[in-house]
């Protein structure tokens, strides 16, 4: 750890070290082999949660130690109790899982050991759930795991109520990044929102108004951040997602809804912006990067063959990218043959 001094074991201090590891591991290899033994024996005894309970102590990661405490409640202890009683177990189990939580907020099996408590209890208390993403994402803002059970959780709300949050989520959203513009998993939690508040606009003139609104007002935000701080890719990949790049199959982009004319004026826009932003930054591997897809996809829109200046200054800044990114050099190498095979098309 920095600024904590090093200290220096004798050889005695070396040995008896060693050893206590050694007896933590052999106590540890101990706890497997009886957690193993009692799941292939199909064992559900209630007495086997406190062996689960120890092995998750050690590693909460283990997640077939998750699954067989799962079975536990699900086999021997559930038939047993009363709708109440069930809860309570429940509710006992959702504080040992925080516990965890609190020390380890990004182990995937935590969270979804949340969840199946949650769904497994009579009475869950999805406004006790969003407190506490809350708390995690104040800890740590850029948590993906947070963010996505905070989308877990507003689904559960949204459902037990019979009404959409997604307009509370984006000012949500729209906080975090103002706080930081790095925060990617804010940025990502922003498309799932947009394109349901825009797929819930059923008619077309409607949606298309709103599409142009919500595409216009992101672009002012990126252009700000990307001003503020050009070389963060949290900003550009949502960038390349506003236009239309990143989208996964079958989520068409905001700009699918707009006509070719309009799609190109925002091409042009963006090109012109960092067109400005490269004379500014003309080492910034993001700006050649778009500068290019954005010139190619332009080209393509308009079914227009590039020009002999395009090509120039497209193939310039593939160099450009290669003494930049070196790193990548293969695939700049084969982002210039595509710009070759365009202009000899």
């Amino acid at each position: 750890m920095h600024g904590i001094l090093r200290v220096k074991l004798n050889e005695e201090q070396k040995r008896l070290k060693l050893e206590k590891e050694r007896s933590k591991i052999q106590e540890y290899k101990g706890l497997i082999e009886q957690f193993q033994r009692a799941r292939q024996q199909k064992d559900y005894s209630s007495e086997k949660l406190n062996l689960t309970t120890e092995l998750l102590d050690w590693n909460p990661e283990t997640y077939s130690v998750w699954n067989y405490r799962r079975e536990i409640y699900l086999c021997t202890v559930f038939p047993n109790v009363s709708v109440n009683e069930k809860q309570d177990l429940l509710d006992k189990e959702l504080q040992y899982v925080l516990s965890k939580m609190k020390v380890f907020p990004k182990v995937y099996w935590i969270f979804n050991h949340r969840r199946w408590c949650l769904e497994n209890a009579p009475y869950p208390n999805w406004n006790y759930e969003m407190m506490i993403t809350e708390k995690l994402l104040s800890a740590d803002a850029r948590n993906f795991h947070g963010w996505h059970y905070r989308r877990y959780v507003v689904s559960q709300i949204e459902k037990a109520g019979n009404y959409d949050l997604a307009e509370k989520e984006l000012q949500y959203t729209s906080s975090a990044i103002a706080t930081n513009f790095s925060n990617f998993s804010a940025w990502h939690n922003r498309t799932k929102l947009l394109e349901f508040i825009i797929k819930k606009e059923t008619d077309f003139e409607s949606r298309k108004q709103l599409a142009q609104k919500i595409l216009q007002e992101e672009l002012d935000t990126i252009h700000q951040a990307a001003f503020t701080d050009p070389d963060d890719s949290s900003i550009w990949i949502y960038h390349r997602w506003l236009m239309g790049h990143c989208n996964q199959v079958g989520e068409p982009p905001i700009l699918s809804v707009l006509s070719k004319e309009e799609r190109t004026h925002y091409l042009r826009q963006e090109i012109q912006l960092l067109e400005e932003l490269h004379e500014l930054e003309p080492e910034n591997k993001w700006c050649c990067e778009l500068l290019i897809e954005y010139g190619l996809l332009l080209r393509t829109l308009l079914n227009h063959q590039p020009t002999k200046e395009e090509e120039a200054t497209w193939i310039s800044l593939t160099n450009t990218l290669q003494q930049v990114d070196p790193q990548r050099r293969g695939r700049y190498q084969n982002l210039r043959k595509k710009i070759e095979t365009v202009i000899d098309a």
